[in-house]
């Protein structure tokens, strides 16, 4: 039993799969982190009196303070840089390095002035766990100088599963801490009671770093009964995304739903959430997606081509599929009641005089594209 459990362990961190996951997600990953970003000013935080400034424990410990905003003004954009030579792939380790030391140091240094945030954490921990990866084994500029010199793509390994199951971990205790703390420090009363009524009401009032999109909150808070629904859906979806790391339904359930949760939060109490969403790239299969894109364009072009060849040119259409046999028929061994048939059925005729088109339903089932269940 416990070997049993020693190799679901191993298998679950370690599984081979193709680099082409580990390294799409990587790339829309920090082109998704290098366009949030694009329009925040660091450099602000430089200028704030250090009467302010109550440093996080880990700030404190590595005894990091607030540069000037000249200073800070470089910092960031170093680090757009490296988000950006991470995204194409190019000096990818050394990139995702930068990224990595620059984004705890940039994303973290708004924490230290008294509130923290529901953000950036995760974002953090996704680009140090990439630090360590071999993410730019594919679809990157790295890659494709590797294989002009070497001559061979890289094969499936676990070295690009752990990393996107250590993203997969760190997403899903976000969300199980965040509806522990619920029901920890409000119990069901967090759902029974007016508190998401209370939360719709305050959001119109300029709390958030942002506004509500639509004032649809209130209408929701008119509604005891829906303010119910709404809390303890929160609270569900939130301790449900764990299961999500055990289970591809769980996956196709509780990701999605998660990610409208968030959705919803901004729409209804303003908080931005765009960031964090950028992280659910590492849940899609993206080497999955792209197979079947490439077997689709493949079995189009294997389609259009037959389908308009001419039957009478005697080369059998094979390629696509409907696909029709053409077969030799000498004309005197045609059905002779054939001749006798209603002019209506003339139409529908596919006897000519030296060939014999046939449809054939076995043919468009066999040729009929086979994708892989995934």
């Amino acid at each position: 039993m416990i070997s049993g459990l020693m190799r679901r362990w191993l298998w679950f961190w370690f599984e081979p799969t193709p680099p082409a996951r580990l390294a799409l997600s990587r790339a829309l990953f920090y082109a998704g982190l290098l366009i949030c970003y694009s329009w925040d000013d660091f450099s602000a935080w430089g200028g704030v009196s250090n009467e302010f400034w109550m440093p996080l424990p880990l700030f404190s410990a590595l005894r990091l303070f607030p540069l000037q905003p000249s200073a800070l003004d470089v910092l960031q954009a170093v680090w757009r840089i490296a988000l950006a030579l991470c995204s194409v792939g190019l000096f990818t380790r050394v990139s995702a390095i930068v990224a990595a030391v620059l984004g705890f140091y940039l994303l973290g240094l708004p924490h230290n002035f008294g509130q923290t945030f529901h953000v950036d954490a995760l974002l953090v921990i996704a680009m140090t766990i990439l630090a360590f990866s071999r993410a730019g084994d594919a679809y990157s500029i790295d890659a494709l100088l590797a294989r002009r010199a070497r001559h061979h793509r890289p094969a499936a390994s676990g070295e690009y599963t752990w990393p996107i199951r250590m993203i997969w971990l760190a997403m899903s205790l976000v969300f199980l801490a965040a509806g522990i703390a619920k029901l920890r420090w409000g119990g069901l009363a967090w759902i029974t009671s007016d508190n998401m009524r209370i939360v719709l009401m305050r959001a119109v009032y300029h709390v958030s770093d942002a506004d509500p999109w639509t004032d649809a909150g209130l209408r929701i808070a008119a509604s005891p009964w829906l303010t119910h629904v709404l809390a303890g859906s929160t609270i569900m979806i939130e301790l449900a995304f764990i299961a999500s790391l055990f289970h591809p339904v769980a996956r196709a359930v509780c990701v999605p739903a998660a990610f409208l949760l968030l959705v919803g939060i901004r729409a209804l109490m303003g908080p931005r959430f765009a960031p964090f969403l950028v992280a659910n790239v590492f849940w899609v299969p993206w080497d999955v997606l792209a197979g079947y894109a490439l077997r689709l364009l493949a079995w189009k072009r294997r389609t259009v081509p037959s389908l308009l060849e001419s039957p009478t040119s005697g080369t059998p259409l094979e390629r696509g599929w409907p696909t029709a046999s053409i077969s030799t028929v000498p004309e005197d061994e045609h059905d002779a009641s054939a001749e006798h048939r209603n002019d209506l059925d003339a139409p529908q005729k596919l006897v000519a005089k030296d060939f014999q088109l046939d449809i054939s339903p076995l043919n468009r089932a066999t040729h009929a594209p086979d994708f892989e269940r995934h």
